[in-house]
Parts: structure tokens; sequence; C-alpha cells
């Protein structure tokens, strides 16, 4: 379990390996199951095909990817383009990561949106951002 300053750490640090790794103003939705800064599984939910991912398949989806992790890995987050603001599809992945979750019996300790900008927790609102982000 990390601390709240552990936790603040490591999602700076995947908003700024989400920086190096992609330098488009667009591109695709990653979901990954696991833990912020170290282990994690993935699915790019492609942009072409977001209009058929409807919450079943967004469950189906985490359930195998909770399914395929370690039960200590309890954590969800999507890197997607735009703000960190509160996006309806955000909410709709965090109601199928709790359906997932819970199909496996497993808390789920988090659910975080990360973009180049910074990050949201999708379930308390807490959020940061950057103009320049140095690591």
């Amino acid at each position: 379990m990390t601390t709240g300053t552990d936790r603040l750490d490591l999602l700076r640090q995947e908003v700024g390996l989400l920086r190096q790794r992609e330098t488009r103003r667009v591109f695709d939705t990653v979901v990954y199951v696991g833990t912020l800064g170290g282990d994690r599984d993935s699915f790019v939910a492609r942009a072409a095909d977001l209009p058929s991912i409807d919450g079943a398949v967004r469950t189906d989806v985490l359930s195998a990817l909770v399914e395929r992790t370690d039960a200590a890995l309890a954590t969800v987050w999507l890197t997607r383009a735009g703000q960190p603001d509160a996006y309806e599809l955000d909410l709709a992945w965090l109601a199928a990561a709790r359906t997932a979750f819970a199909m496996h019996g497993r808390p789920l300790l988090g659910c975080y949106v990360v973009t180049r900008y910074g990050w949201r927790d999708v379930l308390t609102g807490e959020s940061r951002t950057w103009k320049r982000l140095r690591l």
C-alpha cells in the first residue's frame, strides 16, 4: 500500500512517462490494471472502436485484465488525449472497473485518468495539472 505522497509522485511519474511516450495531440485511450509505477496489464481502446465499446465490453475487458493480474494490483487508470477534466467516458470506465473488481471479489483501490497535462482521481475529483513537467 502506498502513502498519499507516494501516490502523488507515482501519478506525476505516469504523466511524465505518457509525455515521453506520446507526442501526438490525439491518440488511442489505454486502460491499465496494476500498480502505478509498477506491474500492469493494459488494453488499447482504439479511437475507431470507441463507438462499439459499450458498458458490457468495458466490463469484459476489465474483468479479463483483473483476472490476469495479481490480487495485490488493484488500481485502474486510463491514459487518454485531452485535459484531465471529468469526462463521461471516464465514469463509464469507472463503473466497469467497479463491476469487474466486484466480480473477482477484489477491492478497487483507485481509478485515475492520466493525460499529457495532468491527472484526475475519478473517485474523488482530486487533480493536478502542469504546463511544464520536469521529472
